[in-house]
């Protein structure tokens, strides 16, 4: 008998392969992803036709409202919140680029001798501290050595306005063995004087107090002075046309220093800019620009160093960064400063505009061998990726970081406006070639 057959399995169809399984979910997944892209891409908002035509005068008035505008006080976010709102109605897109730095602040302190009690300030840098020693009476533009030679080695400076720098004044007394400074605001001007951080109290009394306090010469007294060193937020405003390539940025810094409304310094470049982007505004040419209001340039130019140092790519092809600090007040009539090339074709478009040679930093000795770049405004960093510049500036007035910096003269800023808008149209009809590469890693480009 032969062996029983096991029977045949049945034919069945293949299993399909895997990547017939997975593509309906793979294009799900990819419709799902396009619709989310085309939902969330950003988009160029409508010109409305109020922001065109509003004046310098109403930007002005709304601006002066927000008062001082450090950063990190309440009137310099209000302030960046109302830019922003101006340009989008302009029909750009703004991105705010986050921009962080530490700041001091002055949390009050007091001069204490036998019965007498007085407030004191913090000089704006000063770290605080407290010391009890004899207040010694210096010239305040008295060499070390001699601030010595009085007795000053461990005991507390008391002087009054220095005809240099306070900086310069609190490094003397430090030379000279100071254990802090005690310095009477009979300055005829008030212009915001920086001082280094250093672990003693650095502070000013006014002038109503002067005989006072003159008075307490020669006497052992308990100077404090507390600063609270905050972490501070800013931001930069970019402001373009979605698909807007750059082929020139214009720019100026939105911060002022403490206490200063900043109506030249910045107000001026800022209500400059923002004129240029309204001229531009619904033409061909909002797509060839970009706008860029930098922070913390009175940290140091913080906010325009990151800028460079983020979108060094996008800013290659550039055929000029023209910024705008301190346009408002005629201290010196208007002038330009920058690249060669540059300064020719602003010269031969606004006929008679003059030009001025930027200092290089102060404190530097470099006998020829390196080419530190030169200005303290916000175009300082573009230099560094060889992008060529145009700083409009009308020079140092006499209300220079002080209180009384509370109005730039707005025919001024119209004319810088439109002096370099004429500027923009030369350098747009000129041929062009960009600077070479930094290199692919950006390491030849100096920030």
């Amino acid at each position: 008998m032969l062996p029983r057959r096991s029977p045949r399995p049945l034919p069945t169809q293949p299993a399909p392969p895997a990547w017939k399984r997975a593509l309906p979910a793979l294009l799900a997944a990819g419709a799902v992803w396009a619709g989310w892209q085309e939902l969330t891409r950003p988009r160029n908002p409508a010109l409305a036709e109020a922001a065109r035509t509003r004046t310098t005068a109403q930007d002005w008035a709304s601006l002066a409202a927000f008062g001082p505008r450090p950063v990190g006080t309440p009137g310099h976010d209000r302030a960046v919140d109302w830019l922003d709102t101006q340009f989008t109605a302009l029909g750009y897109h703004v991105t705010r680029q986050e921009v962080t730095a530490t700041r001091p602040f002055d949390q009050g302190g007091t001069l204490q001798a036998a019965g007498f009690t007085l407030p004191v300030k913090a000089i704006y840098g000063a770290a605080g501290g407290e010391q009890t020693a004899r207040l010694v009476r210096v010239d305040p533009d008295a060499t070390p050595d001699v601030m010595e030679a009085q007795g000053l080695r461990a005991q507390l400076a008391l002087t009054t306005c220095p005809s240099g720098s306070w900086r310069d004044l609190a490094e003397r007394v430090n030379r000279a063995g100071g254990f802090g400074l005690l310095l009477i605001d009979d300055c005829p001007g008030r212009a915001l004087q920086k001082v280094d951080a250093t672990p003693f109290p650095l502070v000013t009394v006014p002038a109503a107090e002067k005989a006072r306090v003159l008075a307490l010469a020669g006497q052992t007294v308990t100077l404090t002075s507390r600063v609270e060193i905050r972490p501070v937020t800013g931001h930069n405003l970019i402001v373009r046309r979605v698909n807007a390539t750059p082929d020139l940025l214009y720019g100026a810094h939105l911060d002022t220093v403490n206490g200063s409304p900043g109506g030249n310094d910045n107000s001026s470049g800022v209500l400059t800019v923002l004129n240029l982007a309204r001229q531009h505004a619904g033409t061909p040419t909002a797509d060839r620009v970009w706008f860029v209001l930098f922070d913390l340039e009175e940290e140091g130019l913080i906010g325009s160093r990151l800028f460079v140092k983020t979108h060094s790519a996008k800013l290659r092809p550039l055929r000029a960064m023209l910024n705008f600090d301190m346009v408002g007040v005629p201290a010196t009539p208007l002038k330009v400063a920058g690249d060669v090339d540059v300064i020719r074709t602003a010269q031969a478009a606004v006929p008679g505009l003059g030009a001025f040679t930027e200092k290089k930093p102060e404190g530097l000795e470099d006998y020829g061998r390196s080419g530190y770049l030169t200005g303290r405004s916000d175009h300082v960093p573009f230099k560094g990726l060889r992008i060529r510049t145009l700083f409009f500036h009308r020079g140092l007035d006499a209300h220079y970081h002080t209180p009384q910096d509370i109005r730039p003269d707005l025919t001024l800023v119209q004319d810088t406006a439109d002096k370099a808008a004429r500027i923009s149209a030369a350098l747009l009809d000129q041929p062009f070639r960009p600077s070479e590469s930094c290199g692919i890693q950006q390491r030849n480009c100096r920030f």
